[in-house]
């Protein structure tokens, strides 16, 4: 089972859609996703990304609390970031919003070495910065 870092200096005090506290710094990323559950498989784009989940931008959306497998081919690395996710929140379609529908989903299970590419991805790239 994946465990989150400990490491204060890695929270962030900016708020997700549900009002949380994030605990870790996002980054601004453009991946394909791959996603499975119990009875449909499809794909999305990756926007963000943290050592704690990803924003998936798709019209495909599911319900919060949902489970669902994931697989994220990182460029520069050979073995794929995979594991078991969970829908935390669901940005509808909006005419008025320039912002894509999708969902937000947290690392639940990260296999294999996922963890360590995840970080090793992330180290070299600049934050993204949210408003109170």
């Amino acid at each position: 089972m994946f465990e989150h870092p400990t490491n204060e200096a890695r929270f962030e005090a900016a708020k997700d859609e549900e009002g949380e506290q994030r605990r870790f710094d996002r980054f601004k990323v453009e991946l394909d996703v791959s996603l499975g559950s119990d009875h449909n498989f499809y794909a999305g784009f990756v926007e963000n990304m943290s050592q704690g989940g990803i924003f998936i931008a798709t019209h495909q959306l599911k319900k919060v609390g949902e489970r669902l497998d994931f697989t994220v081919n990182l460029p520069g690395f050979d073995a794929p970031v995979e594991g078991i996710g969970e829908v935390r929140w669901v940005r509808m379609f909006s005419e008025e919003s320039h912002v894509p529908p999708g969902i937000g989903l947290r690392f639940i299970e990260l296999r294999g070495e996922s963890l360590r590419i995840i970080e090793a991805f992330l180290k070299d790239r600049e934050p993204l910065f949210y408003e109170d």
